[in-house]
C-alpha cells in the first residue's frame, strides 16, 4: 500500500494505534517485571519466616527438654536409681517421666547413666540410645553447668537430644540425664504444617532422615542442591527457593543439613493469573484506546473532509459550494477563510465571464466586419458594373458568378454563427463511417484537384456509428479544409479509422508543415486561427463541440515533424452526454 493514498484519519488512528500499543505493551512488560521480582522476593521472604518459624518451634521442643532434665537431675529419685539401682527408683522415675513426656506431647526419649557412662535405665525401654554415651557424659561435664545439646545419629535415625550431669550433695558426679527425640517424617511434618506448608528435609552425607517430600523427589533435590547451590531448585516437575542450615552435634560439628524449601508454583501461579489479567486489561485497554482514538480521530479530521469535498468542488468549478464554521480553532478559522476564497472566486468567475463575453462580442463583430467586408465589396462592385455599365453577357455572367461566391461565402459564415448559438446535436441515425466521409471529400473534391492535393481514405465499410450526419460530414470538411489551406503546393492527405469495442477512432493527417507551436494550446479555442485569409476561427471549436456533444472527443496528435494529425473518437452506441457548449 502507498503510505501517500493512505487518508488522514487513517494516518492518525494507525499512529495512534502503534503509540498505545507500544506503551500498553511497555507498560505490561514492566508490571509483569516487577510482579515476578516481588513475588519471588516473596517467595524468599516465605522462606526466611518458615526458617525463622521452625528455629522458635525446634527452640521450643528442645527448651522443653532442656527443663525436663534439668527437673529430672535434681530429683532424689534420680540419685537414688543411680546409687542404689533399686528397681522401686527406677519405677518411680520411669512415672515421672512418662507424666513429664505426656505434657510435652513429643515423641521422646530419657536416658539415665552412671558417672562412667553405663545406662541405668531408658525410657521408653526401646528406644534408640548413642553409642558413646561415655563419651557424651564427660563432654556434659565440661559444659556443666551449662546443659550440652545435638544432634546425633544412631542406627540411620537423626536425634536431637539435651544432656545435663546429674551431682550429688557433696558435688560429685553421679551419671548424666539425656532427652532427646527422633527426628522422622511426623517431626517433619509437624514443621511443614506449623511454618506455612514449607518443605523440610534433613540429611546428612548423601542419607536422608526425614521428608516431607516423597523419596524420588527429595533425591533429586538433594543431589540438585549438593552440585551447584542456587536461587532455585528443581525437582524435576516444580521449582523450590531453598535454605539450608547445619545440623551440629554436641561437640559442635556438622553432622548434616536441614533444608528449608519453599513451592515456586503457587507464585507461578499467581504470576500466571496476574499475568492473564494484565493481558485481558491491556487488550481490552487498546480495544477501548483505538475506538477512542478513531472516534476522536473521526471527530478531528471531519471539517479536513469537508474542506476537501468543498476542494473537489471548487476544482470542477462549482465555486457556489461552502462549509460549515463549527469552532474557532485552526480548522474553524480555515473553513472560514475557504468560504471567503470561494466568494472571491465566485464573483471574480463572474466579473470574468462578464468581460469575456464583452470581449468576445467585440471579437465576434471585428470579424464578421473583417469578413464581410471582402464579400459584400465584392457584391457591391458587380451590382455597380450592372447598374453603371452595359457589360456583354459573357462579363454579366462572371459578375453574376462572383456575387454568387460573394453571398456564399456570406452563407457559410451566417451559418458558421448559427451552429455556434445553437451547438446542439440534431438528427442521428446509423450510418457507415466512410459515407459521411466521402460525402465530405465531395464537396472539396475539385479544390484538392487543383491543388495538387491527393486525397486518401482508408475506412472498413464495416465502421458505424449513430450520429448527427450533417454536423458529423462538417467536422471532417473543416478538417479536410484545414488541411487544404496548409497544401497550397499540392501534397496527401489520408483518412484512416480503426473500431475497437465502444469506440471508433479516426485519424486525419496531411503532409504539410505542422501546427504552429505557438496555437497548440489554444488550437481548439474559438477565433482562433493562423495563416488563413477568410474565416472566423470557429472552426475547430466547433468541430471538437460536435464531437463532445456525440459523446467522443477531438484532439491533435503529438509533432512529430511530418505534417498536422487530427483524432476523432466517437461511440458505437448513442451519446447522452448534454451540450458543453464553447
Amino acid at each position: 500500500m502507498n503510505p501517500r493514498r493512505i487518508s488522514l484519519l487513517w494516518k492518525i488512528w494507525l499512529s495512534t494505534s502503534v503509540a498505545l500499543t507500544a506503551m500498553f505493551a511497555l507498560m505490561g512488560y514492566l508490571v509483569q517485571e516487577r510482579v515476578q521480582y516481588t513475588a519471588s522476593r516473596s517467595l524468599r521472604d516465605e522462606v526466611q519466616s518458615s526458617a525463622r518459624a521452625y528455629q522458635a518451634l525446634w527452640e521450643e521442643r528442645v527448651e522443653a527438654l532442656e527443663t525436663l532434665v534439668r527437673v529430672s537431675s535434681g530429683m532424689p529419685a534420680a540419685l537414688s536409681a543411680i546409687g542404689s539401682g533399686g528397681a522401686g527408683a527406677r519405677a518411680s522415675m520411669a512415672e515421672v517421666w512418662r507424666r513429664a513426656l505426656g505434657r510435652t506431647r513429643a515423641h521422646a526419649f530419657l536416658l539415665l547413666s552412671g558417672a562412667r557412662g553405663e545406662v541405668v535405665m531408658v525410657f521408653p525401654r526401646d528406644s534408640a540410645v548413642p553409642a558413646n554415651v561415655p563419651a557424651l557424659v564427660e563432654h556434659a561435664r565440661r559444659y556443666f553447668p551449662r546443659q550440652a545439646k545435638g544432634f546425633f545419629v544412631e542406627n540411620s535415625v537423626l536425634h536431637q537430644v539435651a544432656l545435663t550431669p546429674v551431682y550429688d550433695a557433696a558435688g560429685k558426679l553421679n551419671g548424666a540425664l539425656m532427652a532427646g527425640f527422633p527426628v522422622n517424617g511426623a517431626v517433619a511434618r509437624e514443621l511443614k504444617e506449623s511454618t506455612g506448608r514449607s518443605e523440610f528435609i534433613f540429611a546428612a552425607r548423601g542419607q536422608i532422615y526425614a521428608s516431607t517430600m516423597s523419596d524420588r523427589l527429595t533425591g533429586t533435590v538433594v543431589r540438585n542442591l549438593s552440585r551447584e547451590p542456587s536461587m532455585l531448585v528443581s525437582d524435576g516437575t516444580h521449582e523450590y527457593v531453598p535454605l539450608s542450615r547445619d545440623l551440629e552435634d554436641i561437640e559442635g560439628k556438622v553432622v548434616g543439613k536441614l533444608y528449608i524449601l519453599r513451592s515456586f508454583e503457587d507464585a507461578r501461579e499467581s504470576i500466571a493469573a496476574l499475568r492473564r489479567r494484565i493481558f485481558f486489561i491491556w487488550g481490552a485497554a487498546i480495544v477501548i484506546g483505538l475506538l477512542v482514538t478513531y472516534l476522536a480521530a473521526e471527530w478531528i479530521v471531519k471539517p479536513v473532509k469537508d474542506l476537501d469535498r468543498a476542494a473537489s468542488e471548487v476544482a470542477m468549478q462549482n465555486y457556489n459550494c461552502r462549509v460549515s464554521v463549527d469552532s474557532d480553532d485552526e480548522l474553524g478559522r480555515l473553513a472560514a477563510t475557504f468560504n471567503k476564497m470561494c466568494e472571491s472566486l465566485q464573483s471574480a468567475r463572474a466579473e470574468l465571464i462578464r468581460g469575456e463575453r464583452i470581449a468576445t462580442i467585440g471579437r465576434l463583430a471585428s470579424s464578421i466586419v473583417h469578413d464581410l467586408r471582402n464579400p459584400l465589396a465584392a457584391i457591391y462592385g458587380g451590382a455597380e458594373l450592372l447598374v453603371d455599365t452595359k457589360p456583354t453577357p459573357e462579363q454579366t455572367r462572371r459578375i453574376a458568378e462572383s456575387i454568387y461566391r460573394a453571398s456564399r461565402r456570406i452563407m457559410d459564415l451566417l451559418d458558421d454563427l448559427v451552429r455556434v448559438t445553437r451547438g446542439k446535436t440534431g438528427h442521428e441515425e446509423a450510418c457507415r463511417l466512410v459515407d459521411i466521409v466521402r460525402e465530405a471529400l465531395s464537396a472539396i473534391e475539385s479544390q484538392a484537384r487543383a491543388q495538387g492535393v491527393r486525397l486518401v481514405v482508408d475506412i472498413p465499410a464495416r465502421i458505424e456509428v449513430v450520429a448527427d450526419r450533417v454536423r458529423l460530414c462538417g467536422v471532417f470538411v473543416n478538417l479536410v479544409q484545414n488541411a487544404l489551406d496548409a497544401l497550397p503546393g499540392g501534397g496527401e492527405v489520408r483518412i484512416q479509422a480503426t473500431a475497437e469495442a465502444a469506440w471508433v477512432t479516426a485519424g486525419i493527417a496531411d503532409t504539410g508543415p505542422g501546427i504552429p507551436p505557438g496555437i497548440r494550446s489554444q488550437l481548439f479555442q474559438p477565433f482562433v486561427s493562423h495563416g488563413k485569409k477568410n474565416g472566423l476561427g470557429l472552426g475547430l471549436a466547433l468541430a471538437r463541440q460536435t464531437a463532445l456533444d456525440h459523446g467522443g472527443d477531438l484532439w491533435a496528435g503529438p509533432d512529430e515533424g511530418r505534417g498536422a494529425r487530427f483524432f476523432l473518437r466517437l461511440p458505437v452506441r448513442p451519446a447522452s452526454a448534454p451540450d458543453r457548449g464553447l
